[in-house]
């Protein structure tokens, strides 16, 4: 299943209801539009169902909203909606192609119209999990601990030596994603790397003599190796997401996986190739990705119909999709501009100001 529509609400933000999202998205918006709070709030519903503490923004609590849809099945849907009130569950909805499983408010609780008194402080999710008993269940617990982040702009020598030690948006360490690398999987990255314009030869961990360990890279035609705390932020940003979308074809598929900032730091021929490569490779493996980015390089080879422009009044988000605003995205597409322009140029404003008139 994957997620094809989401809603957050915090004190003092709000993203209305984003929908129609794709397999593959991308989230374009101006700076502080809320592109990496969108990133955030969805970490924070994922992690508090996980039942890890919320990492971003308001620790008082905040409602949420999500759609699922089965790519393979046009009539399943899934809708889960929960409300936290400092800690405590203050509302939660659970249903199933439009029949109720589990309905919480007020106080009160039901799970398949039956009472329960579950935790106040527990989400009815996270208290009945059985894979036999309550497979629906399952499938969405089973969704959220599959979702994984990584920030861009926060992979550097620090970040990729250290992993979750200083980070839990790049969670493991550039030398943990090395170590996972088995002859032919390090033979792509390698080959991948190379197309990006990184004539590497090598890729292997360094033991150092603290429990910390390096990666060396060998460069062609370099007499010596270089650590990974030694290269160009636009080379380890490129090296680590290689080395991570290898790591999880190894094992089990994200279910989605958040990517911030992408094409941060690179020119036009890297930042374009390697946004080509993820989004080819999540379509080919059947992983729903969200990127968020302003690179304008990268915009102009990602289809617009994979957009979801994000736009801020106050504290309150909205975003532009071609399902939501079909009339929009199609009289663009014969205006004959480049991708980028839709985002940099008045047209949106334009646009939407003739038509309301």
């Amino acid at each position: 299943m994957i997620l094809s529509s989401f809603s957050y609400k915090t004190y003092g933000w709000e993203l209305e209801e984003m929908n129609a999202l794709n397999l593959t998205n991308l989230l374009v918006g101006k700076n502080a539009a809320g592109k990496t709070r969108t990133i955030n709030a969805l970490q924070n519903v994922t992690r508090f169902m996980q039942m890890n503490s919320i990492v971003f923004g308001s620790t008082d609590g905040f409602k949420t909203k999500m759609t699922f849809v089965n790519p393979q099945d046009e009539n399943w849907r899934m809708d889960y909606s929960f409300e936290i009130d400092k800690s405590e569950v203050k509302a939660e909805k659970l249903q199933l192609n439009g029949k109720t499983l589990i309905n919480r408010k007020d106080g009160k609780a039901s799970f398949m119209g039956e009472p329960i008194n579950p935790p106040i402080k527990k989400l009815v999710v996270q208290t009945r999990r059985d894979r036999e008993a309550y497979p629906e269940i399952e499938a969405l617990m089973g969704w959220t601990e599959g979702v994984v982040a990584v920030s861009c702009s926060n992979i550097n020598p620090f970040t990729v030596i250290l992993g979750s030690t200083s980070t839990i948006v790049n969670p493991l360490p550039f030398s943990t994603l090395v170590d996972s690398l088995n002859a032919s999987m390090k033979r792509k990255v390698l080959e991948k790397a190379k197309r990006l314009g990184y004539d590497i030869i090598d890729l292997k961990t360094v033991q150092t003599g603290t429990e910390i360990q390096l990666v060396s890279v060998k460069e062609r035609n370099i007499k010596h190796d270089i650590m990974d705390f030694q290269l160009s932020s636009g080379m380890i940003r490129v090296l680590y997401l290689l080395c991570f979308l290898e790591f999880l074809k190894r094992g089990e598929m994200a279910s989605i996986l958040l990517i911030d900032d992408l094409g941060e730091g690179l020119d036009y021929q890297r930042a374009t190739l390697l946004g080509k490569e993820l989004f080819e490779v999540c379509e080919n493996e059947g992983m729903q990705m969200i990127a968020s980015s302003n690179d304008s390089f990268l915009m102009d080879v990602v289809e617009i119909s994979k957009w979801q422009i994000l736009r801020r009044k106050n504290s309150k988000l909205s975003a532009l999709n071609q399902a939501n605003s079909p009339e929009l995205f199609n009289y663009f597409r014969m205006t004959g501009l480049s991708n980028f322009d839709l985002f940099s140029s008045d047209f949106i404003d334009t646009f939407l100001e003739r038509s309301s008139k």
